[in-house]
């Protein structure tokens, strides 16, 4: 396996774990995994209190070799 197929598995296998932990029934947490271009996300959609609830929890890229985080939502250190 190469570095690059490695870091894309190890992000999935991440965000996959993240996801299970989502709390409320009424939000749908959407996995993306763009394997292509190497985006991978956790967002959460659905509807809550009439409200439209639309949030990017988590955001990595692989770029030049090298997990970027573009957002972290969360309270983990994901970089850790």
């Amino acid at each position: 396996m190469d570095k690059l197929e490695k870091y894309s598995s190890i992000i999935q296998k991440i965000l996959q774990e993240y996801a299970q932990f989502s709390q409320d029934k009424d939000i749908e947490t959407e996995l993306i995994f763009d394997t292509i271009r190497h985006h991978y996300q956790i967002v959460n959609v659905g509807w809550k209190n009439d409200n439209w609830i639309y949030g990017c929890i988590l955001h990595l890229d692989i770029k030049n070799d090298k997990i970027w985080i573009q957002h972290n939502g969360t309270e983990i250190e994901i970089g850790e």
